[in-house]
């Protein structure tokens, strides 16, 4: 049984004992903290969505990655098994969205506790709208001409239309693709190049692979002949 007087020691200045306790607490964390490392490096950011919507705006594709913990557990973490992405399966309608960044751990970043991992930035904002598709002519961009005394008379692009998809705001405003330059310069004969379409933006898809096959066909100019000026004059008179 516990005597009176022990339990008068116990508590005896007990303010100051448990001041001393916090302090030796709070140091204990200042020292883990000030030992534990930080490592940065960047990874592509996933986009995961449905069949339905997709971005049709252009947003940041690659996250800064920070890791905190003891050194000899965020070292030996591959920048591969640390994936991050977004989720847009759940939204069902066009319009802007603020979508908070995740991560996935895989490989050698699995079971590794305790180590934090942060995201920069850590929303990514996105517009979705329906994914559509199109059938687009395709024009040739030419430099150069052909040399002196010969003509283009005839060509031929084989697709003459790709099909392309993306996001309908994307997909109703484009008319045409533009092959790369095909050069003329000095030419004058039958050639035949392949020449890649000309896609600047990652948000449009083009079915096949982004190639076409440009000929050209190249006579040389026909001259006409100069007039006489002087035609032969009937000399041969009859009375």
């Amino acid at each position: 049984m516990i005597s009176r007087k022990f339990l008068l020691k116990l508590i005896e200045k007990w303010p100051v004992k448990v001041l001393s306790v916090a302090a030796a607490l709070l140091i204990s964390v200042f020292h883990r903290i000030n030992t534990l490392e930080s490592r940065f490096f960047s990874a592509p950011l996933r986009i995961e969505h449905n069949e339905t919507l997709v971005p049709a705006n252009s947003y940041t594709q690659v996250i800064r990655v920070g890791l905190r913990g003891e050194s000899n557990n965020i070292h030996p973490v591959l920048e591969d098994d640390i994936e991050t992405y977004i989720d847009l399966k759940r939204y069902t309608v066009e319009g802007n969205y603020r979508v908070p960044v995740q991560i996935r751990r895989k490989g050698s970043a699995i079971g590794v506790d305790p180590i934090e991992i942060s995201v920069d930035p850590i929303e990514i904002n996105i517009r979705l709208d329906y994914k559509i598709s199109r059938n687009i002519n395709i024009t040739p961009v030419f430099r150069g001409a052909v040399a002196d005394g010969f003509e283009l008379t005839s060509q031929y692009i084989n697709p003459t239309s790709v099909i392309i998809e993306g996001p309908r705001s994307y997909i109703e405003s484009i008319h045409e693709f533009n092959t790369g330059i095909i050069d003329l310069e000095g030419r004058y004969e039958d050639f035949s190049v392949m020449v890649n379409i000309v896609n600047d933006d990652p948000l449009i898809i083009i079915y096949g692979n982004n190639m076409v096959e440009y000929r050209g066909t190249i006579r040389r100019i026909a001259r006409e002949r100069p007039r006489d000026n002087n035609p032969q004059v009937n000399n041969d008179y009859s009375d």
